[in-house]
């Protein structure tokens, strides 16, 4: 199966990335423009931890947080898509030694059946969950984001994905 992220590529960056005062302020600037960091970027705050920059790192996402959700706290109610999964988090019960469980992913006429539930009921801000497993990898999951996004079947649903 190959990873949805690379480690080695996130460890290379971790190790490579020197942040100076310039470039973390504006990374900082970027995010709060609501413009989506790159790993390399998203490095560059990391790796500012215990610096003198945490500070500003740290208002600059207290800001990012009110400007997206305001004063508020934001809910998501949960779409499962799928429950393969390869690993065996103690926690889950995607666990693959949880051999009880009746593994099955939803299809595309199911995804939509599932959302218009959701909407029914009110829901207005979904989270899919997936296990790990070789069948969903980064397209499916894009694939099944374009289905989430296509019900129309609320006026006021949201049509600013960019997918």
């Amino acid at each position: 199966m190959k990873p949805f992220i690379d480690p080695d590529e996130i460890w290379n960056l971790i190790n490579k990335v020197k942040p100076d005062k310039t470039r973390v302020r504006d990374v900082i600037a970027k995010s709060l423009d609501k413009q989506r960091l790159s790993l390399e970027e998203t490095t560059v705050l990391i790796n500012s931890v215990g610096t003198d920059l945490f500070d500003e790192i740290r208002a600059g996402a207290r800001e990012l947080k009110e400007k997206v959700y305001g004063n508020r706290i934001v809910l998501f109610a949960p779409l499962y898509v799928g429950n393969k999964c390869t690993n065996n988090c103690q926690y889950c019960g995607f666990r693959t030694s949880n051999l009880g469980a009746i593994r099955k992913t939803l299809t595309d006429e199911e995804i939509t059946k599932e959302v218009e539930a959701l909407e029914d009921n009110g829901q207005k801000r979904l989270i899919l969950v997936y296990g790990e497993h070789p069948d969903y990898s980064a397209d499916y999951i894009a694939h099944t984001v374009k289905i989430v996004y296509g019900v129309k079947k609320r006026a006021w649903r949201d049509t600013t994905c960019k997918y």
